[in-house]
């Protein structure tokens, strides 16, 4: 019976036209993904085994705090170049929203990186940490610059050029894996691997940044960039809004590395780090479908399909809750010999950590097609203040449960925002359920 069930609901599924694209999109990105994560993993773990839990959580804490500032005062334009650019008719309204947001982009590139370094002395003093590591992390932060998401994500999303830019991803984690091997071979010291990390994240923008202004003169014209330029203020005003929802993402998204750093040892970063790689393998899947299914249902709601909209987004969902327990069963079995055989022994001290995070990663996995539909409906205003109340509970949670239970304390927080956080939305999406994409809340 339950067997006929699944067949049946995977049939209804697969037929929809929406998600055919949708998978068609979310699998090529998911293979590009999967093949530059895979080598990613491979030369992280040669790293860590390398240098040692300790030396890892200096590298952490150097992306840790490039990451916090670029989404502090770094504009993030991509969401804006999607749902905009896909409402434009004609290469000059396209043109004015991509010439709108590169502004916005370099200006606050620049502004974070100077942030970065000005901030850094009193932010270590703060959090105790060691001198030692202030060259690593400032050096490291010169991979802020090179964020500019209106031309790395947005051009190619708006585009659907998923597969190139999954080539792009799989080419530099290659010469990532090929270099640490040869560090790893030749011994190098934990500097060779702070370098090969930072031009890696340096080489990779740069590639997206070349290829994205490729994109537009394909599209638009080689001159697109002279076309009439014109303010949207609507524009603007969702660039606030989602820019504001991005900085209260922070505690969930980076702070915990930190907390950890303050409230417990560096050792527990590295470890902590090694058990969220390891079952952020099943994150890897969600990632895809939100990418893919962003873009299409911002194109429905601009037509008024909410109906339509709706049943494509509980089907993604049936799909992903049966893909969700595979996943999860299968790296429940095979996470503590990964990790014994991959980054060593001294990293399983913790390993009930792993399991619980393992399945919350895949709670996760089956609701994100929410965090997509929230968004293209118009709620920009409204995921800013979910966001804001949820990543505070978070981060009150996170060093009290920190204290209290060390690593699994980071865990049990991370479950009660993750789901206050949907629970939110969910609320939301259900009240104004006609009005989706018409909506500046």
């Amino acid at each position: 019976m339950l067997c006929e069930w699944r067949d049946t609901l995977v049939e209804k599924v697969i037929k929809d036209n929406f998600v055919k694209r949708i998978v068609k999109n979310s699998g090529i990105v998911f293979f590009g993904n999967s093949m530059a994560s895979a080598m990613s993993i491979v030369a992280f773990a040669l790293m860590a085994r390398s240098i040692g839990p300790e030396y890892l959580a200096v590298l952490v804490l150097a992306q840790t705090y490039s990451l916090v500032i670029n989404d502090i005062f770094n504009v993030q334009t991509w969401e804006s170049m999607v749902k905009f650019g896909s409402s434009k008719k004609g290469s000059s309204g396209v043109s004015s929203v991509v010439r709108t947001n590169l502004m916005l982009d370099v200006v606050s590139a620049v502004v974070a990186f100077v942030f970065a370094l000005v901030l850094l002395s009193p932010v270590s003093t703060l959090l105790g940490w060691n001198d030692e590591y202030l060259f690593v992390i400032q050096f490291y932060c010169v991979t802020i610059l090179f964020n500019i998401t209106t031309i790395t994500i947005g051009v190619p999303r708006l585009y659907n050029k998923f597969f190139s830019i999954a080539r792009i991803q799989v080419f530099v984690n290659v010469v990532k894996l090929v270099a640490v091997v040869v560090a790893v071979s030749m011994g190098y010291d934990v500097i060779t691997y702070f370098a090969i990390y930072l031009f890696s994240d340096v080489a990779l923008n740069l590639l997206l940044i070349l290829y994205g202004r490729r994109i537009l003169s394909d599209n638009l014209g080689p001159y697109w960039w002279k076309e009439n330029f014109k303010v949207d203020k609507e524009q603007l005003r969702f660039i606030w809004w989602t820019n504001l929802r991005t900085i209260t993402r922070i505690p969930v998204r980076h702070l915990d590395m930190i907390i950890i750093s303050s409230v417990l040892s560096m050792k527990m970063v590295g470890v902590y780090k090694v058990y969220k790689e390891v079952a952020g393998f099943i994150g890897r899947f969600a990632d895809p479908i939100n990418q893919a299914i962003y873009p299409e249902m911002t194109k429905m709601l601009g037509g008024d399909d909410r109906g339509k909209t709706a049943a494509v987004a509980v089907k993604t969902i049936s799909l992903l809750a049966l893909a969700s327990v595979f996943l999860v069963i299968v790296l429940c079995i095979l996470a503590k010999s990964v990790i014994i055989s991959f980054f060593g022994p001294e990293y399983v001290g913790d390993i009930l950590v792993l399991y619980v995070l393992i399945v919350l990663f895949g709670v996760k996995l089956i609701t994100s097609p929410i965090n997509p539909l929230f968004i293209a409906s118009g709620f920009a205003r409204y995921s800013f203040l979910i966001v804001l109340f949820t990543n505070s509970v978070y981060l009150i949670t996170a060093i009290y449960f920190g204290n209290l239970w060390g690593l699994m304390g980071l865990v049990v927080a991370f479950a009660l925002q993750w789901f206050l956080n949907k629970a939110s939305k969910v609320y939301f999406l259900k009240k104004y359920h006609g009005e989706w994409g018409e909506l500046a809340l």
